[in-house]
């Protein structure tokens, strides 16, 4: 369960409904793209419907009616500045001229130096009669209606004209001076009136329906995009919406699918590349990784609309091709499949922006995705070699090409110049597959603690410095090692285990033996003994010293884990009998935990193939009868005695895979240790040839067992 919710956690973060670096259609933008309708649309545009009835609002006129407000108003302003000039008129304490300033400076309009003058020097008569014929006359210009500024202006000429003659020509024209600014418009405009009349122009304009044709230009690249054009691209559905909580779901949806999918595909398949939580790790970074980057590239090359077939280049292959070699075949597999629906899923989510992706078109990448990662894992998974890659690389590219030219046949408007287009982007996206994988084995082996064909052909050369120590320091190990590894891989590869790490994990499960060689009965003369003057407990240390050891010098060789694992699972809790049954002779009681390896028990059926494959080589050396049916007898008694022990109750080896194992080594132990016939002497002329004595006659058809300083069977000493 937790391994669905990581999948499903990571596919999300993958598959995010969000693509950035794509460029967004909005008003002003200056598209670099030229955009075709997909389809025949018909619908009322409200910017163009909007524009005309703001056409049919603006071309009604303005409502103006006349105020009589303005003429009280005008005139009780005139009464105020008046007042003020009667103010300083009447201050005796100012001498006449600065009166005539003071006159001069009240109000926004300066009256001239001669008005001024005849104001203050008017009696007050002539005061009062200038003051009722300004009023007067200015209530007479405001009476009319006038309704712009030419008709202020030449009202304001009219002024003259309704002064009696008897104010004289000075005082008259101080009195128009006093007058002619408060002549203003009379006619305002009657904004509810105006307002209803052009809503009423506005409402008698129809709404306007535009239709676009299919394959229409909609639009040009160069060209800053309008109101207009947003509207025709939201209709068309080329333009992306912000996002959406129903987008959001919808890839929820999809990732709890798949995070499902994977956990059910754990839990019932179990596969062998999934067997470690680090492991697990690597399969759920390799599904969300490669979407999130995939987000990124697509928008880039699709949709297809020019047949460069650019999306094809993409080495999608490599995610299924780095599981067959990282992980296993099946696991790899099921990589495959998740990934082309993936694909599929963020095609059909790519930004509208760069033009409509057809549903064949989704259905082309998630086949030539299928079928490229599938033909590329199933070479992949068997590489041993660097140029296996390439092979791989090249099937993966093939099987594209296939998928490519399958649509193109059944394409009604295909032509000769798409051939080099699907070729070139095919064989560049398999060979890039190819190359990728290769770095991705090297990238991500010893992070994830994932042991590859090629690593383990490189610890399986003798010339390993592991190995060659073997050779010189502990000969016997070395060829026991190397018998045992023949015998482990025969085995797993007929119950379809992984004979090549089955091989190596027996070349190293005794490097151990090195620390002290003499005590192993397989590098001693038949006639020592180091054990002879220790007790079984101290000898029980000494054997015991071979794992500890073992897994200290595999750390500090840089053996990965999948290999060291041998070394402490192929005795796994077994008890060391020998030395055992020689301390309870002398003592009963004696702890029996002291005797016993500490483990763990195998974990994978290839430590179980080398547990079995140890004790049947050793137990079968040291029997004098080496007959096929005792052979039999040996591996079946060793079985057997590991399974009554629980030795395999923590892997996942069958009674049926036991039964394969046994007769398995029983083949391969009675070749190996088959009778042969004895020579007879040569003859006189033979020796007179060589000018030798005869060799003295051979002892009677004898064996001896050789020599155990453990228990008979067993490589405990």
């Amino acid at each position: 369960m937790l391994f669905a919710l990581l999948v499903a956690w990571l596919v999300f973060a993958g598959l995010y409904p969000w693509f950035p670096g794509v460029q967004r259609f909005e008003v002003g933008t200056v598209p670099t793209v030229e955009l075709h309708a997909p389809r025949d649309v018909s619908y009322v545009s409200d910017v163009l419907t909007r524009q005309r009835r703001e056409e049919a609002g603006a071309s009604v006129a303005e409502v103006r009616v006349f105020d009589p407000a303005v003429r009280a108003r005008r005139v009780a302003d005139l009464d105020r500045r008046l007042e003020r000039i009667d103010v300083v008129r009447r201050d005796v304490t100012l001498s006449a001229a600065a009166r005539e300033s003071a006159v001069r400076s009240l109000g926004e309009d300066v009256l001239s130096e001669r008005s001024a003058a005849a104001l203050v020097a008017a009696s007050e008569t002539q005061w009062r009669a200038v003051v009722e014929q300004a009023r007067a006359a200015l209530g007479r210009a405001l009476a009319s209606p006038l309704g712009s500024t030419a008709d202020v202006d030449a009202q304001r000429l009219q002024l003259a004209g309704f002064l009696p003659p008897e104010l004289g020509p000075d005082l008259a024209g101080a009195t128009v001076e006093l007058a002619s600014p408060f002549v203003a418009e009379t006619v305002a405009l009657d904004r509810e009136r105006t307002a209803t009349l052009r809503a009423e122009a506005m409402a008698r304009v129809e709404p306007v329906e535009v239709s676009v044709a299919a394959n229409d230009v909609v639009v040009r690249p160069g060209q800053a995009l309008t109101a207009l054009d947003i509207e025709r691209l939201d209709w068309l559905g080329l333009r992306s919406r912000p996002l959406s909580p129903s987008a959001v779901l919808a890839t929820a949806a999809v990732s709890a699918l798949v995070g499902a999918c994977w956990g059910g595909f754990l839990f019932v398949m179990r596969p062998l590349g999934l067997r470690r939580l680090l492991h697990m790790a690597l399969a759920a970074v390799m599904l969300g990784v490669p979407f999130a980057m995939l987000r990124v590239a697509l928008p880039f090359v699709l949709p297809d609309g020019a047949n460069h077939y650019l999306w094809s280049a993409l080495p999608i292959a490599v995610v299924a091709m780095t599981a067959a070699v990282l992980l296993d075949p099946v696991s790899a597999l099921m990589v495959a499949v998740t990934i082309a629906v993936g694909v599929g899923f963020l095609a059909t989510n790519i930004p509208p922006e760069n033009g409509p992706l057809l549903a064949q078109d989704a259905m082309r990448l998630v086949l030539h995705v299928a079928a490229s990662s599938i033909a590329g894992l199933l070479v992949a998974a068997q590489t041993d070699r660097v140029q296996r890659f390439l092979a791989a690389g090249a099937a993966a590219g093939l099987a594209g090409a296939c998928v490519l030219l399958a649509f193109w046949l059944l394409n009604p408007a295909r032509t000769l110049q798409d051939l080099p287009w699907i070729l070139g982007a095919s064989a560049l996206g398999g060979v890039g597959s190819g190359v990728l994988t290769l770095a991705a084995m090297v990238g991500l082996s010893r992070p994830f603690g994932v042991i590859t064909r090629i690593r383990l052909l490189e610890l399986a050369q003798l010339s390993h410095p592991l190995l060659r120590r073997l050779q010189d320091e502990a000969p016997g190990t070395f060829q026991h090692a190397v018998l045992v590894g023949n015998l482990a891989e025969r085995a797993a590869d007929r119950i379809g285990a992984n004979a090549q790490l089955a091989r190596v994990g027996a070349y190293y499960h005794d490097v151990g033996k090195l620390v002290a060689p003499s005590f192993f009965v397989e590098n001693v003369h038949p006639d020592a003994n180091p054990h002879e003057g220790l007790d079984p407990v101290q000898s029980t240390r000494v054997i015991h010293q071979h794992v500890t050891a073992g897994l200290e010098l595999a750390r500090r060789a840089g053996l990965p884990p999948a290999v060291t694992q041998f070394i402490p699972e192929h005795h796994g809790t077994r008890l060391m009998t020998f030395f055992y049954r020689r301390a309870a002779e002398s003592d009963p009681d004696v702890d029996v935990e002291l005797f016993r390896y500490p483990g763990p028990r195998p974990s994978s059926r290839e430590s179980a193939l080398v547990m079995i494959a140890d004790a049947c080589e050793a137990t079968v050396r040291a029997s004098i009868d080496r007959t096929e049916e005792r052979i039999r007898a040996i591996v079946d008694s060793v079985i057997r005695e590991r399974i009554e022990e629980h030795q395999f109750d923590e892997c996942d080896v069958s009674m049926r895979d036991l039964a394969a194992v046994a007769d398995s080594f029983t083949r391969s132990l009675a070749a190996v240790y088959h009778p042969r016939v004895p020579y007879p002497q040569p003859t006189t002329r033979e020796l007179d040839a060589r000018r030798v004595e005869a060799l003295p006659p051979p002892p009677s058809a004898r064996a001896e067992a050789p020599r155990s300083l453990g228990v008979p069977g067993t490589d405990d000493a």
